[in-house]
C-alpha cells in the first residue's frame, strides 16, 4: 500500500501517537511516514489493506514485531470512548459495499 492512500486514510496522523508525519521525511527522522502492519506478519498478520497502517518512524520502530492487540488498551491509553470513537471511524471509512455485507 502507498503511503500516500495511508497518509489519506490516516489523515496523515500517526495511528499509535497521533503526530503528523511527513511522507518526504528523511529516512531515520522521529516523524517520517512509515507502513507498519498492524499484527505483525511474524505474528500470523496478513499482508494488504486490513492490516496496514501509518505509522511515525519512531512508534514503528518502538513497536517493532510486538502484537498490539495484547495490550491495546494500556499502550495506547484509550478509554472505552476513545475506543468507540476510533470503531466508528473504522466503519465510516469501510467502503459502501464492505458496510453493506456485514
Amino acid at each position: 500500500m502507498k503511503i500516500e492512500t495511508l497518509m489519506t486514510r490516516f489523515n496523515g496522523r500517526c495511528l499509535y501517537c497521533g503526530v503528523d508525519v511527513d511522507p518526504h521525511g528523511e529516512p531515520n527522522a522521529p516523524n517520517t511516514a512509515t507502513r507498519d502492519h498492524f499484527i505483525p506478519l511474524s505474528k500470523g498478520g496478513a499482508r494488504g489493506a486490513t492490516n496496514t497502517v501509518l505509522a511515525c518512524n519512531e512508534c514503528n520502530r518502538a513497536k517493532g514485531d510486538m502484537d498490539p492487540r495484547k495490550i491495546l488498551f494500556v499502550w495506547l491509553r484509550l478509554d472505552a470512548r476513545g475506543l468507540l470513537e476510533i470503531m466508528e471511524q473504522c466503519t465510516a471509512q469501510a467502503s459502501p459495499r464492505r458496510r453493506m455485507l456485514n
